[in-house]
This record gives structure tokens, C-alpha cells and sequence, in this order.
């Protein structure tokens, strides 16, 4: 049934950050479904359509004015900067619960919600987050207008994560309130991973919570056939490309890099066949690492590419490297943009959802990263061809036109059960 959906983000395109890429797909792909889909977001993202999108509202937002603490953060993970690490945090970070967009943005986008209701008369409202504040939009929507609400967790809001920036214990009570009060509220709950939506269901009191997963548009790839630019990597000896910032998400090249050495100590032989290639800024700490002179004949650091130039290269190398925290739901946009390269994907960390997918699909293989002999094992086996890969058409399970059937089928659930209530 062709439905009125308003998708509520204050991320979309024409953002390049990853977050926007999730609200873009479904808006696309629900279009396509024949859907009416309604964006609301804030002019942080910039302006301009949303494909998919029958109308896009942009509301105003204290991060898109000269009052913006965090836009050295915002440009640098948009490409429009050099750097390599986040900025500090603003000390307002410290003080607003759960987040600051309950201050920049949420005041705007909950009146503008409210008129689109009334102007639109929407048959559900999604919300996804971070910022977790967005989830305040969609409980006035639920409660002032009666709609449906289903609350999206790309990253869990307290699960899996550190919250004692927050220095006061009453600040820290009211965040895990707040967590627990509105994703128990939402009609259904969705999120990005498996561990997540058990945690949401189990911890958090979600009467509905299901896995529907980031991916990746794979009408995008037309755009980016051809080869990379020359000299980018070596093709006498096998590849493997990291792409992207570690800083900002708290990674770390140095399991990767024991592993290298342990690899260089018990076989020189295949450590001479092996290239690792760093495609985006490094921090100084992290280029000192990658450039140590007992790992630097095995690594070699590109600097930052532009997306093209990136997105190329990962379709042209032997191996795709994905570098985890080591958190279990961890997967990361990233994995779905290597996923739909087909090439091969090593995971570092081998408890993470990731590995999970990568090792299940048999699109490449893991190894703990606390086992730099296990590394080395596995960059053994890639060398040598004993990686067990089989193409199976993994990328089209995580295709955001399969992803948008997922998330339809949890629309139709959300506005069942209401009209059930009702």
C-alpha cells in the first residue's frame, strides 16, 4: 500500500558524511516503492532535493550559523579539510544531556514535524540518530498527532559506549532515563545491527526492535567504473587498503602493524609480497606508526583522495582492509562500500558484527586483534591464495532497494498495529 512517510534525519544529502547516506537510500528506494516520502532535516546538511523525495523541509539549526563550535570537525570529515583527527570536543558537550542538538536543532525541527503532520497527514514518522535528541521529534509526533513512530539506532546511544564525559552523576542518570524512556516509547524500533536491537529489546524495554542493516547504493558504482590513478599502488605484490580516518572513530593501526612484524619475523619471504596502502589523513602519531622503520618497507601512506579516486582504488586492490575498535556491533559504512567493490575484506577484530558478516557471506576473513601471530596467519593465507572467498552476490543482500523492502515491511507493521490500537 502506497504510504505518506516522513524520514526525520539531521543528516541527508547533499552531506557527504556517512551518516546522510542511510536517509538518502531509504528515501530513494521508498520513492521508487511508490511512496510518499517527506524529508525533514536541518540546513547543516546543506540544501537541494533528496532523490526519492517528494518534499525536503530544512529547518534551522545553531550548528549551520557562525555559531558553529564543531566546524573544523564537520569539514574535515567532509574532505574539505586536511585533518586527520576531531577536534576537541566543546565544553557545551560536557553540560547538555543527551546531546547538543537538543539545543541547536530540536527546538527548530519539532514545530516544523508538527505543521508537516498537519499539512501532510504522514502515515508514519521514522527518526534516526545519533543525535539521539532526534528521537524528541518523534514522540511529539506520536503523542501531539497520533502517528506512528519508529526510532532508528545507528549507533547505540549508551550500549557499547563510554558516557563519564558527563560529570555529574545526576547528568548521567537523566542520559540513561532518557535512553531507556524513549526507545521504549517508539511503535518499533530498527538498528543497524544484530547486537544492537537485542540490546534495545532486552535492556531497554523496545516492544518491537529488528536489524536492518547500512549498505550502500549500488546504482553509484556506474559513476565510479574505471581504473584509479597510476602509481597508487604496486602490482607486483599483494594489496591491501585501508581507507578513511582512524582518529576519528577511535582506531588504531597498531594490531594491524604487530601483526606485520610478526609476519616480517617468521616468513620475510611473503612480508616482501605484501603492501599495505593508507588512503586518507593520518595524525602525526599515526603516520609515525605506519611509517616505523621495521613495518615501513610492508606500508606506504596515499594521503587523502578524493571519493572517486577512493572508491576506484578499493575495486582495483587484492584486499580490503577494515580496522575495528573491537566492539562486537561494530560494522561501520565502510564495510558496506567494500562489500560492494567485491573484493576480498580482512577484519581486524574478530568478535565484531563485521567479522560476523564478512566470514558468514565467505567476502573475506578476521582475526583477533589482540593475536598478532593470528594476523600474520591471515596475511599469510591472503598472500597465498588459502583465504577462503566465494562470490555470491553479497553486496545486492545489502543494496538499499533490499533494505528499503526490510524497512517497508517494518512501516507496515508500525502503521498495522496503531490502526489495531486505535
Amino acid at each position: 500500500m502506497p504510504r505518506t512517510i516522513l524520514l526525520v534525519a539531521q543528516l541527508v544529502p547533499p552531506s557527504p558524511l556517512s551518516a546522510a547516506r542511510r536517509t538518502a537510500g531509504f528515501a530513494k528506494y521508498l520513492g521508487r516503492r511508490g511512496h510518499r516520502v517527506i524529508v525533514l532535516t536541518s540546513k547543516v546538511s546543506g540544501t537541494g532535493p533528496v532523490e526519492g523525495a517528494a518534499r525536503v523541509v530544512r529547518t534551522r539549526d545553531l550548528m549551520a550559523s557562525r555559531f558553529n563550535w564543531r566546524r573544523g570537525s564537520f569539514e574535515a570529515l567532509e574532505g574539505r579539510s586536511g585533518a586527520a583527527a576531531a577536534a576537541p570536543p566543546s565544553k557545551l558537550e560536557g553540560v547538555v544531556v543527551p546531546d547538543l542538538a537538543l539545543a541547536t536543532w530540536v527546538p527548530f525541527a519539532i514545530p516544523a514535524a508538527l505543521r508537516i503532520a498537519d499539512e501532510e497527514r504522514p502515515d508514519v514518522v521514522w527518526t534516526t540518530g545519533p543525535p539521539p535528541s532526534t528521537n524528541l521529534v518523534g514522540l511529539a509526533l506520536k503523542r501531539r498527532r497520533g502517528l506512528p513512530w519508529i526510532a532508528d539506532i545507528r549507533d547505540g546511544w549508551r550500549f557499547e559506549r563510554n558516557h563519564a564525559d558527563f560529570p555529574l552523576g545526576v547528568q548521567r542518570a537523566l542520559d540513561a532515563r532518557l535512553d531507556a524512556w524513549l526507545t521504549s516509547s517508539a511503535d518499533r524500533v530498527t538498528a543497524v545491527t544484530e547486537p544492537i536491537s537485542r540490546d534495545a529489546r532486552e535492556r531497554l524495554g523496545a516492544r518491537h526492535a529488528t536489524t536492518v542493516s547500512n549498505g550502500f547504493d549500488l546504482e553509484e558504482l556506474a559513476e565510479l567504473a574505471g581504473p584509479p590513478p597510476p602509481g597508487l599502488k604496486d602490482p607486483e605484490r599483494h594489496s591491501l587498503l585501508y581507507t578513511g580516518r582512524l582518529g576519528y572513530a577511535k582506531r588504531s593501526p597498531a594490531a594491524l602493524l604487530d601483526g606485520l612484524r610478526a609476519l616480517k619475523r617468521g616468513d620475510p619471504e611473503t612480508a616482501r609480497r605484501i603492501e599495505v596502502l593508507f588512503a586518507g589523513p593520518l595524525t602525526e602519531d599515526e603516520l609515525a606508526q605506519v611509517q616505523a622503520p621495521d613495518v615501513a618497507s610492508m606500508t606506504r601512506a596515499l594521503g587523502s583522495l578524493d571519493r572517486i579516486a577512493t572508491m576506484r582504488l578499493q575495486r582495483a586492490v587484492d584486499t580490503l582492509l577494515l580496522i575495528t575498535t573491537g566492539n562486537p556491533s561494530e560494522t561501520g559504512q565502510k564495510l558496506f562500500e567494500y562489500l560492494a567493490a567485491d573484493r576480498p575484506v580482512f577484519v581486524v577484530g574478530d568478535r565484531t558484527e563485521a567479522a560476523r558478516i564478512v566470514t558468514e557471506a565467505r567476502a573475506g576473513s578476521a582475526a583477533p586483534m589482540e593475536d598478532p601471530e593470528a594476523i600474520a596467519r591471515a596475511l599469510s593465507d591472503l598472500v597465498h591464495g588459502r583465504a577462503e572467498v566465494s562470490a555470491n552476490g553479497i553486496a545486492q543482500r545489502f543494496h538499499y532497494d533490499a533494505l528499503a523492502a526490510e524497512l517497508e515491511a517494518e512501516i507496515d507493521a508500525a502503521t498495522s498495529s496503531t490502526a489495531t490500537v486505535r
